[in-house]
């Protein structure tokens, strides 16, 4: 029986979308090394960061929405983090993460041990 990958997490930037963090990635080449599990976050986004729609389509989604009030941004975290952990919780163990952007800004908040 072959020996399965290990799994790491990928995660987008706001206004993107899974097909946008797959084609950031090919360059790295993770893929012949690891099993690329990619999260679509949690909340729609109304539209693309610019130009996103030139390499793929919608929809879009984003980890918190920076035009919402900041209660309202706060409750979008929070509701992100525990996404993610669900997520972790049901497809993991996860050797490490790929993250773009605010998905990089979402994992590192997700990492620090004051959330657990």
């Amino acid at each position: 029986m072959p020996k399965s990958k290990p799994k790491i997490l990928c995660l987008h930037g706001a206004g993107s979308n899974n097909d946008i963090t797959s084609f950031q990635m090919q360059g790295l080449q993770l893929a012949s090394h690891f099993e690329c599990v990619y999260l679509h976050a949690p909340h729609m986004s109304k539209q693309c960061h610019l130009g996103l729609d030139s390499f793929a389509e919608g929809p879009w989604y984003l980890w918190a929405d920076r035009v919402k009030s900041l209660s309202d941004q706060e409750d979008q975290w929070e509701e992100s983090l525990e996404y993610i952990a669900k997520f972790c919780k049901k497809n993991g163990p996860f050797l490490g993460v790929y993250a773009f952007s605010q998905g990089a800004a979402i994992i590192t908040n997700f990492s620090h041990p004051k959330i657990w």
